[in-house]
């Protein structure tokens, strides 16, 4: 007997911890859990039972008698499982009597177990109430017993029929018959008191075991070997009338389908079920210890192909060098463990491959379950798409039934993207970014020229700029750069190189109108000939809040490409609400910064969000993305995991100043440096990033390397570092190099990996206003199937005023975890998503993901419409006063750093002055 199996056996000879653990869960059914009414779980039955008298089919005196009384004691072992998920709704064999220990048979009439056998309840089940004296007053306001007081044997057993005589029916009419004689004349007449009265017997848990063993008996008819039909819904009911059979077909299982005004669920209207008498639901026989041979394969799920009599495995599209698992999959019918293996000798060879070779389905609460064998297929290597493979033949084995598949794939070139950088260059770019030290320009510079040198070969980046204008790449004043393909993951790249000048030329000048902006992106994305890329994406950095037009709102609808968002400043200084939801409905995401500060985790910020935004891009996955320091004469190791399901790998380490040298350890505990020349692994470096590609499995010299722990290995470059700190001390030092001498050199690794396993991250919001809730939802799969039940997902959140929490997602089915997070107070929110678990194969894997919310007063009302007035008197005069306060240096940096902590955004007011008085 194994607690937890799913079958339901004779209560009488389980353990006395099993017996022990069922009666707790009864009492906590009564007095410790409550549906939303008030009603508790267990009185909720009575209702049920009573309503039942009165309703659809007559279960009482009808033909739904049995299978209605299936239901209602399959959904009471459902509510005990809430309570004890081991527990299953065992059986009274009404054959003998429950107050005598004989052999291995316990007594059930004990005071441990289900209280007297004679009179009232007493202590154990002292709360179980009957309404049998308000309705009908008989003086019992508890439940009641006496047992063996009627229908019973000399020896005190029940005169009930045998089991065999019950059995012996040869169709489900006869059968019907016979069971409910037992039942009705009989075991409720034998037990007596509260269960002798149908109208109150259900308040009295011992009912539930007595209708076990009714349903027990149909389920040992059903399972009959030799007659395979009784399980069949068609030919359940053999026996029955045209009438009857037309009642079970027509009338609903109530009270659950809603249709007589009880609530089963007490207003979840989610547990609803609108089934009929032929259910399979209602049909199939539960697991109980006395059924007959129940194996039964009830099909093969995938698509056969009728020309050769083989079921399919079909791999459609794999992108080069993934693998993508499918399943031979088999809807059975058992109560017992099932084992499924690719039969010996059948197995497919490569590029197709057996990725659970033997599946054991162990027994369970369900009788019906699926069982999937997988099997696997790797494309090929970039640049050999397309091709075509199969079919492949294999034989999987379910039993002892032997079932034909046949394996067929397509593969595809691995996707590209083409990303259209639209950087805001209207004048408050040229202001301090915060108090970060920076101005706003040089931060656009230094992510966006970070994404360029990060950006994979064989995709292409182009760059427009717009101000309260957008300009096209070839504009002879303003010139961006068009669409270009990235030729080679080395940072000299040739188009690497145009897109750093590019943005390098980037200046400040002009208002601002986003939606030209991204106009010109989708326009330039447009012009690009079909089937170029696979995917095409936009990334808009902007500071500044529109105040031109075209707004954001005005080109929406025409921006059918995945958009991602940049905004430097908090959730008044940007359009959050509008780019919030443009990138929201394209597939894409808006990181906003907030004010930017001098800490450390400022100093990487708008670094990071390109990072995440590259990932997104490329759908790549990111593994771990710490920040740190690291001192003089240390050597520092960060771990990241990576696994079986991942391709490639990517190291990239991120430093204020190049002072670091970067290294990557092996699991094995090999070090591998960029003079090492190791195959599959590459170093690239320019000025203040480090890059170390990893093509899996690398092939070290201690042996392959891919599964486990390794490590990005960081020290100071003694040279380099005495060269930065020997620089002269003055009051406008850069504050980098402040750091460098405080702290050591700062860092930020992010590791990404091209991976099966992959973790996709949404964010939307119920408002933009303080009070809105924020829902986070992740969605974990591997190679194309859902993660379920072995990975923990968590949200940490940095609140406005810089506290953090941590909130857990719940798994919601299907791979997806999801989190609400009320946002009260105003301001933005930077969540980290990370999630932690085990692939298929038990290795462990991290995934993190980066996101950003905001709420503010009014956030919830329309952007206010932009119109302007060239024809009225601007006042000379005020706008000279005006731009000689906000442009001239009349204001000192010291207080419009006060301004800017008490909310007055100065660069909302220079470009209203630009706006009214230019």
């Amino acid at each position: 007997m194994a607690l937890g199996d799913g079958i339901r056996r004779d209560i009488s000879k389980i353990s006395t911890l099993e017996r022990d653990r069922f009666i707790a869960a009864i009492v906590k059914l009564d007095t410790t859990k409550f549906f939303p009414d008030g009603v508790s779980y267990w009185d909720k039955q009575e209702d049920i039972h009573k309503n039942a008298h009165f309703n659809g089919v007559d279960v009482h005196s009808g033909p739904a008698f049995i299978p209605w009384h299936r239901v209602i004691v399959n959904r009471l072992e459902a509510l005990l499982r809430e309570v004890d998920p081991e527990l299953s709704l065992h059986y009274w064999d009404w054959t003998t009597d429950p107050r005598v220990a004989t052999g291995s048979r316990a007594a059930l009439y004990t005071p441990s177990f289900m209280d007297n056998a004679s009179g009232n309840v007493s202590h154990l089940l002292n709360n179980f109430e009957s309404t049998e004296d308000a309705e009908i007053g008989n003086g019992h306001t508890k439940i009641w017993r006496d047992v063996g007081g009627t229908a019973a044997n000399p020896d005190g057993t029940p005169a009930v029929a045998s089991d065999a005589t019950i059995l012996n029916n040869p169709d489900f009419a006869s059968f019907a018959a016979a069971l409910k004689s037992a039942h009705d004349s009989v075991a409720h007449s034998y037990i007596g008191g509260t269960i002798s009265h149908p109208h109150y017997s259900f308040h009295d848990p011992f009912v539930f075991l007595l209708h076990a063993n009714v349903d027990r008996l149909w389920a040992q008819w059903q399972t009959d070997p030799a007659y395979p039909e009784r399980i069949t819904p068609g030919s359940a009911y053999a026996g029955f009338n045209a009438s009857q059979l037309a009642a079970l077909a027509n009338e609903n299982v109530e009270p659950w389908a809603g249709g007589t005004g009880l609530e089963p669920w007490a207003s979840d209207v989610t547990k609803q079920l609108v089934i009929n008498y032929f259910d399979l639901s209602v049909v199939s026989p539960p697991c109980y210890d006395t059924n007959g041979s129940d194996f039964h394969v009830v099909e093969a799920e995938n698509n056969l192909n009728v020309a050769t009599s083989r079921y399919q495995v079909v791999f459609n599209s794999v992108p080069e060098q993934e693998t993508t698992w499918r399943a031979a999959t088999f809807r059975i019918r058992t109560c017992g463990d099932v084992e499924a293996e690719v039969k010996p000798g059948t197995g497919p060879g490569a590029p197709f491959g057996v990725a659970t070779p033997h599946v054991v389905s162990k027994a369970g609460p369900t009788q019906y379950r699926d069982v999937r064998v997988w099997f696997e297929f790797t494309a090929g290597a970039v640049g050999t798409a397309p091709q075509s493979h199969g079919p492949v033949n294999t034989t999987v084995t379910v039993g002892d039934q032997d079932f034909e598949f046949e394996l067929l794939a397509t593969t595809t070139p691995r996707p590209t993207v083409a990303v259209e950088l639209a950087l805001d260059q209207s004048g408050s770019m040229s202001d301090p970014a915060g108090t970060s030290g920076a101005t706003r320009l040089q931060v656009l510079k230094d992510a966006a020229g970070l994404f360029a040198n990060l950006l994979q070969k064989d995709n292409a980046i182009g760059l427009v700029r717009f101000d309260d204008a957008a300009y096209p790449p070839n504009d002879p004043t303003f010139p961006g750069m068009p669409v270009t393909k990235v030729n080679s993951n080395g940072f000299g790249d040739p188009a690497r190189g145009t897109a750093l000048g590019a943005i390098a030329a980037h200046g400040a000048h002009g208002a601002t109108s986003v939606g030209a902006g991204l106009a010109m992106a989708r326009s330039e994305l447009n012009a690009l000939p079909s089937g170029a890329y696979s995917e095409k994406a936009i990334i808009v950095f902007t500071d500044g809040i529109q105040n031109r037009n075209p707004t954001i709102n005005d080109v929406a609808a025409s921006i059918d490409d995945r958009t991602f968002a940049v905004g430097l400043g908090n959730e008044n200084q940007v359009n959050t609400a509008a780019l919030t939801q443009l990138a929201g409905s394209t597939g894409g995401l808006l990181l906003l910064s907030g004010v930017l500060s001098s800490s450390l985790d400022d100093q990487f910020r708008l670094r990071k969000f390109f990072l995440q935004i590259l990932a997104g891009v490329s759908r790549n996955q990111i593994v771990v993305d710490p920040t740190g320091h690291v001192l003089p004469g240390v050597r520092v190791r960060i771990p990241f995991t990576l696994n079986e399901a991942d391709i490639t790998a990517r190291v990239i380490a991120l430093q204020l100043l190049p002072v670091l040298n970067v290294s990557v350890e092996t699991p094995d505990g090999e070090v591998i440096h960029a003079s090492a020349g190791t195959p599959g692994v590459e170093f690239e470096r320019a000025d203040e990033v480090t890059t170390v590609s990893l093509n899996l499995p690398v092939p070290a010299s201690s042996g392959p390397a891919h599964v486990g722990t390794w490590y990005a290995v960081l020290d100071i470059d003694k040279r380099a570092y005495k060269r930065w700190v020997s620089k002269d001390h003055d009051e406008h030092e850069d504050p980098r190099i402040a750091d460098l001498r405080a702290n050591g050199a700062a860092y930020c690794v992010s590791v990404h990996a091209l991976s099966n396993l992959r973790m996709d991250t949404t964010l939307t919001q119920s408002g933009f206003t303080p009070g809105s809730t924020v829902h986070v939802r992740a969605v974990l799969s591997e190679y194309g199937v859902p993660v379920e039940g072995r990975a923990r997902l968590w949200a940490e959140v940095t609140h406005p005023d810089g506290s953090r929490s941590v909130a857990d997602m719940t798994e919601a089915g299907g791979g997806v975890y999801e989190v609400g997070l009320k946002a009260a107070g105003t301001g933005v929110y930077r969540i980290t998503v990370q999630a932690e678990g085990g692939t298929f194969r038990g290795a462990r894997f991290t995934r993190e993901a980066l996101l950003t919310a905001a709420v503010w007063p009014g956030g919830d009302r329309p952007d206010p419409d932009i119109r302007y007035d060239s024809g009225h008197d601007r006042g000379a005069d005020w706008c000279r006063l005006v731009e000689c306060l906000v442009e001239k240096g009349a204001v000192s940096r010291k207080l419009q750093k006060r301004w800017l902590e008490y909310g007055v955004d100065l660069d909302r007011l220079r470009e209203c002055v630009k706006e009214i008085c230019s």
